[in-house]
């Protein structure tokens, strides 16, 4: 049973440092909002749940080597996602419906990715706007890329094709613009990405 205690503190204790690394990445990258106090409160929380949960869990496993090896790997794997997702953020997959980012799937949702390579959502419409591409974009970056579906069937705003103006606007079907962004991050290039997963 010390075991047991000693290995569910340590991954306890993993888990608020990961907790502690997401929440200064949503404070610190997160455009300046309500929504990212909140966000950055809501992680917390849920981590130190989970700890807890995790914590809990360990310590009633059977106290057998084969159990805590399995529990770390399967603990350590869930926490390597986001990380390795902020290492090397590209679409590692794609397919209708399905995204891969980095390590972390992500099925039907549509994404935006800012400049940091910090992946959010977006609201699952057909229309995009004005003030959604506004959000990703700072003044460094280089290139904007919207991904208009897999049938290309989103459409932007009159306001957002007027963006295209005064910056870098590439709209195109979301395999194409995948595609792109995975290219210019590949060459250092600030670039952001807002897409459809589906239509």
């Amino acid at each position: 049973m010390k075991h047991n205690r000693k290995t569910a503190a340590t991954l306890s204790g993993i888990g608020v440092l990961a907790t502690a690394a997401a929440s200064w990445v949503f404070f610190t990258y997160l455009p300046v909002s309500t929504e990212r106090l909140s966000l950055t409160i809501g992680c917390i929380v849920c981590g130190v749940i989970i700890s807890a949960i995790i914590y809990l869990f360990v310590t009633i496993l059977p106290n057998h080597r084969m159990s805590r090896s399995m529990s770390i790997a399967l603990f350590l794997l869930v926490v390597a996602a986001p990380f390795f997702s902020a290492i090397f953020p590209r679409i590692t997959h794609a397919r209708f419906g399905f995204t891969v980012f980095g390590a972390i799937p992500i099925p039907f949702l549509d994404i935006t990715v800012n400049r940091n390579g910090l992946l959010w959502f977006r609201p699952k419409t057909h229309l995009i706007t004005k003030e959604e591409i506004e959000s990703i974009i700072t003044k460094d970056v280089e290139v904007v890329i919207v991904g208009i579906g897999w049938e290309s069937v989103a459409k932007l705003s009159d306001d957002a094709k007027a963006l295209g103006e005064k910056i870098d606007l590439r709209v195109m079907s979301t395999p194409e613009a995948f595609a792109l962004y995975n290219k210019l991050k590949g060459e250092g290039r600030v670039v952001v990405l807002l897409a459809h997963s589906t239509c």
